[in-house]
């Protein structure tokens, strides 16, 4: 049986691909720690909430507009009461473009009660080399 901080992390994390879909950007960067660090798929670093929020702001108004993610449920690693680690593939989906696949690791750590992302590195894979 999945411990209640275990379940509490997946709520999170669903809640997280919730915000992203509907393109709130606000409420996405709300999922994260004050003091949060997050390596986006395309490699810039966004250090603290307000940062990460301009950066999904950006991504999804700009970028990816209109993308939606798909998130597999994932596993849980708890390295004490009150840090994880969380990982689990993804999908990241443009309206009318091809599905880019990745991969998404974070460090997750609970502040008063709640498991908020305190480092984010999500990883898109590279396409697969073209026949020769």
């Amino acid at each position: 049986m999945e411990s209640i901080d275990k379940q509490a992390i997946f709520r999170e994390t669903e809640a997280f691909a919730e915000a992203w879909n509907k393109g709130d950007a606000k409420k996405a960067a709300s999922f994260f720690a004050e003091d949060a660090t997050r390596v986006s798929a395309f490699g810039d670093v966004q250090s603290g909430r307000a940062e990460i929020e301009a950066a999904y702001e950006r991504l999804l108004h700009q970028t990816m507009s209109g993308a939606l993610v798909k998130q597999e449920r994932g596993s849980i690693r708890m390295l004490s009461p009150e840090l994880a680690i969380w990982q689990a593939g993804l999908e990241i989906i443009p309206p009318g473009g091809s599905p880019l696949k990745g991969h998404v690791f974070q460090v997750m750590k609970k502040v008063q009660g709640r498991w908020l992302i305190l480092e984010a590195h999500p990883k898109i894979f590279p396409p697969p080399p073209a026949p020769r």
